[in-house]
C-alpha cells in the first residue's frame, strides 16, 4: 500500500516516510477484520475523497492505533479517516495503481470519519523511537469491531528466553503496495485491498522487533509502502506485539517495528485502553 499525501513537498515527504505494504501476501478478507487502512480528507464533506496513508489496527470502540511518523505526513486541518473493510481483488477499498506516478490513492468506500490524533510524548523521528500514535474518534466509531490485543508487559522478552523467537512466525497484515522487481527499479503497486502473510524473527532490541522481509529470499512475505502502523502478530493469534515503523528502501530487507509491550509504550496505550 502506498502512502498518499497531497502534491508538491507532501509528495516528497510521502516518498521519505515508510509507511509500506504486504510484499507476498494473500488476501486477508475476513480474518483480521480490526486491521483498517488510514487516511486523511482535506475538504470535510466536500467532493474529494479520502487519500490513503498507513495502516494500523482497532484497540477500542473508538480509538485506532497507527505509527506515529504517520501523523504529520496529512495536510494541516485535514480529517482523519478510517476503512476496517478488506476488500478484495475485484473490490478494492482504495483506487489501485503505481506508487508514485498514480499518486494519490483515493478511498473508493465509505469511511469512518472525526479522529484526532495523539503521538506518543517521547516520538523521536529520527530514530524512530516510540513510533506510536492514537486517533481517537467519537464513541462509538468502532462498536462492531472486535479490537486487536494488546500484549502483556514484557511479553516478546518472555517468549525469547523460553524458547527463542527464531521459532516464532510473525502475521502481516496491511494494505500496502507490493514491490515488483524487474530489470531496474521496483515498481510500487498499490493492490488497494487488506492483505497478509507471514515474516521470519531476525532479532530483538529494548524497542524493537526486527523481521526477516527479504521475500525472495524467505520464500515468505514482508512489508512496504502504505503498511506503517500495521500490527505484527504473534503466530496464530490476535495479539499485536508490534506495529510496522521502517522498511528498506526496496522494501526487500530488515523489517523494523516498534514494540508494543515495553513500559513506554504501555504507559502511553494505558490513556485510553484498560490493559489490565
Amino acid at each position: 500500500m502506498k502512502l498518499a499525501a497531497t502534491a508538491g513537498a507532501l509528495l516528497l515527504l510521502a516518498l521519505a516516510s515508510p509507511a509500506t505494504a504486504v510484499d507476498n501476501g494473500a488476501p486477508d478478507r475476513d480474518r483480521h477484520p480490526y486491521v483498517g487502512v488510514l487516511g486523511y480528507d482535506e475538504d470535510g464533506a466536500g467532493p474529494k475523497q479520502p487519500g490513503l496513508l498507513c495502516s494500523g489496527s482497532v484497540i477500542s470502540t473508538r480509538h485506532f492505533l497507527t505509527a506515529a511518523h504517520c501523523i504529520p505526513v496529512a495536510p494541516p486541518d485535514s480529517e482523519w479517516v478510517v476503512s476496517v473493510e478488506p476488500g478484495s481483488p475485484s473490490a478494492p477499498v482504495v483506487v489501485p495503481g503505481i506508487f508514485p506516478e498514480n499518486f494519490p490513492h483515493a478511498f473508493a468506500v465509505p469511511a469512518r470519519r472525526g479522529g484526532a490524533a495523539i503521538t506518543h510524548p517521547d516520538f523521536d523521528p529520527d530514530r524512530r523511537a516510540h513510533d506510536v500514535a492514537v486517533i481517537r474518534f467519537p464513541k462509538g466509531t468502532f462498536a462492531d469491531v472486535e479490537p486487536v490485543e494488546l500484549p502483556e508487559a514484557g511479553l516478546l522478552d518472555r517468549l525469547h528466553r523460553r524458547h527463542g523467537l527464531h521459532r516464532t512466525s510473525f502475521r502481516l497484515v496491511g494494505y500496502g503496495a507490493d514491490p515488483e522487481f524487474g530489470d531496474g527499479a521496483p515498481v510500487f503497486v498499490v493492490e488497494g485491498y487488506r492483505q497478509t502473510a507471514t515474516a521470519p524473527f531476525q532479532a530483538l532490541t529494548r524497542r524493537q522487533l526486527k523481521l526477516d522481509g527479504d521475500a525472495a529470499a524467505t520464500r515468505r512475505g514482508s512489508l512496504c509502502l502504505g503498511d506503517s502502523g500495521s500490527p505484527q502478530l504473534v503466530g496464530d493469534s490476535d495479539v499485536a506485539a508490534s506495529l510496522f515503523s521502517e522498511h528498506a528502501p526496496a522494501c526487500d530487507g530488515t523489517l523494523l517495528s516498534q514494540r508494543l509491550d515495553t513500559r513506554s509504550e504501555r504507559r502511553f496505550l494505558a490513556r485510553f485502553v484498560d490493559l489490565d
